[in-house]
Order: structure tokens, then C-alpha cells, then sequence
């Protein structure tokens, strides 16, 4: 009875799933194509990040913002510094903090990964009238805090 329902349905999360992911892998080939493969965009988000930010940035600043495990961000931030998109420097009022600033090379990347991104944005959407996509936007963000708020859904069906 299950497999019949299961299998005659459009299964949102998977299809949702599949075009982040071609999404993704597009964004991902442009940049390597255009930066002769040194850098993909694993970490570019953060890179991204941490060019908008007016004021200086520190790794627990991180950690407190992203809620990653210490590891997996300091593997991210050893990454890029070693990669040299980011350098750590001093601050004249604690020698033992460290300000992460994006260098030349990251300022450079970010440039290249965010023209890519929006030029994918707008390859995937031609075609689509902006009131299409307006709609769009509104059911991704209501999916996004259905799934989000799913969680205490199954808790609340526990207690009936």
C-alpha cells in the first residue's frame, strides 16, 4: 500500500536535493574553469563571509556565529590561510588574538565565485517570469521553516 503512495508521489526534498546539487556542480566547474583549477568552491561561502564584515573578525567570533565544532572550523580557516585567500595577523591590544582578514587572492576568488553564482542564478531561472519567481522564493522559504520546525512537529505527536 505504502510502495504504490510512495512511488505515484513527487518527492519535494529529493527533486529540491537534485537542483541544489546541479546547481552547485555548475557554479562549481565556471570557477574552476576560470581559476585554472586552484580553488573550488568548498569554502567559498566563508571566504565570502568574511569580506562583508566592516568590523574585525576572530575565529571564536566563528565558532559563536556558525556553531561548528572548534575542528571542523579551524580546518576550514587552516584551509584557506593555507591556501592563501586569508592571513591571520595580530591586534596591537592582544598579541595572542588573531584578526582574519582575506587577502588579494580570496578578495580575487570571491569576485570570480560570486559573478559565476549569479551568472547560474540567471541561467536556471531564463525563461521564468520574475512573478514565477517571486512565488517561488515564497514556497522555498515556507518549506524551509516547515522542515526546520518538523522536528517539535514529531515531538507535539508523541504527547497525543
Amino acid at each position: 500500500m505504502i510502495e504504490k503512495e510512495f512511488d505515484g508521489r513527487v518527492h519535494l526534498g529529493f527533486l529540491l536535493d537534485c537542483v541544489a546539487r546541479e546547481t552547485r556542480n555548475a557554479v562549481n566547474r565556471g570557477v574552476i574553469e576560470t581559476n585554472d583549477g586552484q580553488c573550488n568552491m568548498k569554502y567559498g561561502w566563508l571566504l565570502g563571509f568574511l569580506q562583508r564584515q566592516k568590523d574585525p573578525v576572530f575565529q571564536k567570533d566563528l565558532e559563536k556565529l556558525f556553531h561548528f565544532p572548534k575542528s571542523t572550523l579551524a580546518d576550514m580557516i587552516q584551509y584557506l590561510e593555507k591556501s592563501g585567500y586569508i592571513a591571520k595577523v595580530s591586534v596591537d591590544t592582544d598579541a595572542r588574538k588573531k584578526q582574519i582578514v582575506v587577502t588579494e587572492k580570496g578578495q580575487k576568488f570571491t569576485e570570480l565565485a560570486e559573478s559565476q553564482i549569479m551568472a547560474v542564478d540567471d541561467y536556471i531561472s531564463q525563461d521564468i517570469p520574475p512573478e514565477h519567481i517571486e512565488i517561488l522564493l515564497q514556497v522555498l522559504e515556507k518549506m524551509r521553516e516547515n522542515a526546520k520546525n518538523y522536528k517539535s512537529y514529531i515531538e507535539l505527536k508523541k504527547e497525543d
